[in-house]
C-alpha cells in the first residue's frame, strides 16, 4: 500500500468515526457507493480528487486534511524531502501531498500528475476558499463554473473554489500541476459553520 493511500485511509477513518457516521451513512451523504467508502479506507482504492472533495465537503473539512498525518510539529517550520512525499495513484493519474502540519495551518499543497486523457474526476469539485494552480508540465483545461482556462507549464491559475471545477489533460503526454488550497479558516470553526448550514437546510448534518 503506498504511503499517502495509508495516511488517506487511516484519516478519513478517524474523521468518519469522530462524527460517528457510519460507513454506509458517510456514503450516503457522500453520494458513493458503500464499496468505495470502504476502499479507499482500507487502502486499496484509487479515488479521483473529485471523490475526495466529496467526502470531505461532507465531513466539513478541507480536502487536504485528508491526506494530513501525526500532531503538528513544535518548529515553525516542515521541511518534507522529495524522496520522502507521500504519493497516491488516482484514476486519472497520480496524487503527492506537499509539506504539511503547522499548528492552525491554512495553505496546502498537492501536486497533481494527469494522465493522457485523464481528469481530476466526471464530476466538478467545490469547496470554500481558494485555490493557485501552476502548471509544471504538459498541457491541462480547468474548468472553471462553465469557462475553460489552458494551463500550460509556467501558467497560473486562481480559482475562487467555491465554483464548480475540475481539470482535465486533453493531450497525448503527462501533465503536472502545482495546487495550493487555502482555507479560510482554521478547520475547528469550518467545520462548525457547514454543520450550521447542513442543518438548517435540512441536509444530513455531518458534525
Amino acid at each position: 500500500m503506498e504511503r499517502l493511500a495509508r495516511i488517506l485511509a487511516a484519516r478519513l477513518r478517524e474523521e468518519r468515526r469522530r462524527r460517528r457516521l457510519s460507513l454506509r451513512k458517510l456514503a450516503e451523504a457522500s453520494g458513493l457507493s458503500p464499496t468505495t467508502v470502504h476502499q479507499i479506507e482500507s487502502g486499496r482504492g484509487s479515488p479521483s480528487l473529485a471523490t475526495l472533495q466529496a467526502l470531505a465537503s461532507t465531513l466539513g473539512v478541507p480536502l487536504a486534511t485528508l491526506f494530513e498525518s501525526g500532531p503538528p510539529p513544535s518548529e515553525p517550520a516542515v521541511l518534507l524531502p522529495a524522496r520522502q512525499r507521500p504519493r497516491t495513484r488516482t484514476p486519472g493519474g497520480a496524487l503527492e501531498r506537499l509539506a504539511t502540519g503547522l499548528p492552525g495551518q491554512r495553505l496546502r499543497g498537492l501536486l497533481v500528475t494527469l494522465a493522457p486523457r485523464g481528469d481530476t474526476g466526471e464530476e466538478a469539485m467545490t469547496h470554500p476558499g481558494h485555490e493557485l494552480v501552476f502548471g509544471l508540465a504538459g498541457r491541462c483545461i480547468y474548468e472553471v463554473a462553465g469557462k475553460e482556462y489552458e494551463v500550460s507549464p509556467g501558467d497560473s491559475l486562481l480559482v475562487d473554489s467555491r465554483q464548480p471545477h475540475r481539470g482535465r489533460n486533453p493531450g497525448r503526454r503527462e501533465a503536472r500541476l502545482l495546487l495550493v488550497l487555502y482555507a479560510p479558516d482554521e478547520e475547528s470553526a469550518w467545520i462548525e459553520r457547514h454543520t450550521r448550514r447542513s442543518v438548517a437546510s435540512g441536509e444530513h448534518p455531518v458534525g
